[in-house]
């Protein structure tokens, strides 16, 4: 049976009765870490307590707490999928997927049952393969750090404004996550929200290996205390922008005096130090870079001549990114490696609506000027930003006519995540990407548009909603003979 301190280990078959088994897995998933050294025993488990299922039905109804019902519903979810009942497993786990779009735990379950329903797919495991960003990148936010995008890797690995940066890097939690890389959990990630993990696309061991000395020594050794500092840092502290979109926050926002100083204190200790032997500094997926006095500050005091090895990735709204910004910042000039345009839409009607604030054709023509940056070279590469929902998933073919309009070299496409500014319904609502939603089997058709097959495009997390030549016809069978598959009938769109 299982341990709570380790992987599984053979003990006395029968050693617990239902109750108590379902107690001590509730007991370990309850860090809100994926476990899926649990979810390989479930057949071992099933085989033990046949009744497993119907036994945790009678669990929920007499459960008054919502978590462990919660927890009980995941267990239920894994049993079911691991017996080959998959659209009920699938009915139990989308509602907390919705709910908990953050939840490495939740996810690790959807994670888990869409591989046990494709076996075949090597998508979904995640063994011998490596992901080198917690080992080389380090976002800081507001009051937390980690060592990738906070939606795709939630634990903080501490807090920049009160601990040195080099306590932060090599922190017990940041060398715990390193080693989930190592051992092939990825129990702290995000799995369906990480490209890399949801694209297939994470490098095997071996060929990571061959990289370079420094990741050869890193993954023959399983380190999970790096000696160098970060190379990559994302500054995503402050959320001061000129929009107020939906899809991050309920209004506009503006760093008052008192926290723009704490992030000048936090900046001059932490922030520029760590910035002297990083190559990349992204600014900003927390507001926008020309928006925030903080931002503007530091981006002007990084020179080429005081940090000559650091290039930038910029990340705006492209409302303030007129030739007179642009002039204001020469630190930019030739050094911006990568700029993001977050647009979320190919019209204006749909744009003004999902990014309140912003004015369509000023959009365009700073978008068309980002292009000309890009083709003077002044800009190495310029991508635009399309967060896909149920508002804006019929405009995704036309966005990446757009983006070749106005000169990007690439556009990325990713899903919506809910970051505390929707209700569950408000989200759920919203995710058109969920086999539950009324206009999934609409969202699937436009997923097959020719020019989301473009070179241009990246897909993110939506490449699993994109049928091969091969794969097609079997799925278009699986829509039709199932609920799925029937027209939807169009939904009013949220006002929120």
């Amino acid at each position: 049976m299982m341990s709570a301190q380790t992987n599984a280990e053979p003990e006395a078959p029968l050693a617990l009765t239902l109750d108590e088994l379902l107690d001590l897995l509730m007991s370990i998933l309850s860090d809100g870490l994926d476990h899926p050294e649990v979810w390989d025993e479930m057949p071992d488990f099933l085989r033990l307590f046949p009744d497993m299922v119907s036994h945790i039905d009678s669990r929920v109804a007499q459960e008054p707490d919502a978590t462990a019902q919660a927890l009980l519903i995941m267990l239920q979810s894994i049993a079911l999928a691991t017996a080959g009942e998959f659209e009920r497993a699938f009915a139990l786990a989308e509602p907390l997927a919705i709910k908990n779009s953050q939840s490495a735990l939740v996810q690790g379950v959807l994670f888990r049952l869409k591989g046990l329903r494709e076996p075949d797919n090597l998508t979904y495991d995640l063994a011998g393969k490596f992901c080198a960003v917690p080992f080389r990148q380090v976002d800081v936010l507001e009051n937390s750090t980690h060592l990738c995008c906070a939606s795709w890797l939630h634990a903080s690995v501490g807090d920049m404004r009160t601990s040195d940066w080099w306590q932060v890097w090599n922190s017990p939690t940041a060398q715990k996550i390193r080693a989930s890389i190592h051992d092939g959990t990825y129990r702290y990630c995000n799995k369906s929200a990480c490209s890399s993990i949801a694209g297939n696309t994470l490098a095997q061991s071996g060929d990571a290996a061959q990289e370079s000395p420094k990741w050869a020594r890193i993954i023959a050794a399983k380190q999970t205390t790096i000696e160098e500092g970060p190379e990559t840092v994302n500054l995503a502290y402050d959320r001061t922008c000129n929009l107020a979109c939906p899809s991050c926050r309920s209004e506009k926002y503006a760093a008052d005096s008192k926290t723009r100083a704490t992030y000048d204190e936090m900046q001059r200790k932490n922030i520029l130090p760590l910035l002297k032997d990083a190559k990349t500094v992204f600014v900003t997926g927390s507001g926008d870079p020309f928006a925030s006095k903080n931002f503007r500050n530091l981006m002007k005091q990084l020179t080429k001549e005081d940090y000559p090895e650091l290039g930038f990735q910029i990340m705006t709204n492209a409302m303030l990114l007129t030739p007179k910004q642009w002039a204001e910042f020469p630190t930019l000039h030739g050094r911006t490696r990568l700029l993001k345009v977050s647009i979320d839409a190919a019209t204006g009607l749909t744009h003004e609506r999902l990014r309140l604030g912003s004015i369509w054709p000023i959009m365009l023509e700073n978008m068309v000027f980002a292009g000309e940056l890009t083709a003077r070279g002044e800009i190495d590469c310029f991508k635009l930003v399309f967060v896909v929902q149920r508002d804006n998933y019929l405009e995704m073919g036309d966005a990446v006519d757009l983006a070749k309009q106005v000169g990007a070299q690439h556009i990325y496409f990713a899903r919506i995540t809910n970051w505390g500014t929707f209700t569950p319904a408000q989200f759920e609502q919203k995710s058109v990407f969920m086999p539950s939603h009324p206009e999934y089997a609409q969202f699937i058709e436009h997923m097959q548009d020719d020019r989301l097959r473009d070179p241009i495009v990246e897909l993110g997390d939506l490449g699993e909603f994109i049928a091969d030549k091969h794969a097609a016809p079997e799925l278009m069978a699986r829509w039709a003979s199932s609920d799925l598959g029937r027209p939807a009938t169009p939904q009013p769109a949220s006002s929120s």
